[in-house]
């Protein structure tokens, strides 16, 4: 998937100008960069919910505080999708333990129930394209692992915002640097060393 993106919250001061953006399909990308420089500005670019020229991508955007209904629940909000037509949330499901709080509302929730929650709702969806917003954040070191480990098992296309570098180091096939409205640095492949992540971090981003 390719895209041109062209944006900014006042006229005369763009936040991107043509920021040539490249996501592999059925891989993990992820955007890291310093606070402000304007991570969910793009994973909100990119699903459509900010209004742009850009053609935005059928996607499922996870906000970094979950997002869903509050007064409806996990297995409420999988009833809605429809999710029994399809299996591949259920790794995630039994992963997070969501038996567990699958039937509470979701306002009843802790943070990192509700996005775990939230997670297994956007693998549900069905859509091609997943947007997640800090997942990690929320998230215990276990449950974090948790997360890297459906990320290797899913076959869909993930773009994930994330200043964590240990597991963005982890889960990451394409690691994008944003500084300044556009890529300052990126990389692609497999098995990125941690060490070399943090030492690029501190040069480019």
């Amino acid at each position: 998937m390719n895209f041109t993106v062209n944006f900014g919250y006042k006229r005369n001061r763009p936040l991107f100008t043509s920021l040539e953006l490249e996501v592999p399909e059925g891989r993990t990308t992820v955007v890291c960069g310093h606070n402000g420089a304007g991570k969910t500005t793009l994973l909100k670019l990119l699903s459509g919910i900010l209004p742009s020229k850009m053609e935005a991508a059928p996607a499922w955007f996870v906000p970094a505080s979950g997002g869903l209904i509050r007064h409806f629940s996990l297995k409420e909000h999988l009833d809605i999708l429809e999710a029994h037509k399809r299996e591949d949330w259920r790794d995630a499901y039994q992963l997070f333990g969501a038996e567990a709080f699958c039937k509470a509302p979701v306002r009843s929730l802790s943070t990192g129930q509700s996005m775990m929650a939230s997670l297994v709702v956007a693998i549900a969806s069905g859509k091609e394209l997943l947007l997640l917003d800090e997942p990690f954040a929320s998230l215990d070191p276990t449950n974090a692992q948790h997360l890297v480990a459906v990320l290797s098992r899913l076959e869909r296309t993930v773009v994930i915002t994330s200043h964590d570098l240990y597991l963005t180091a982890e889960c990451a096939h394409r690691i994008l640097f944003i500084k300044d409205g556009g890529i300052s640095w990126q990389w692609e492949g497999e098995g990125m060393d941690v060490e070399r992540l943090q030492a690029a971090y501190r040069e480019f981003a």
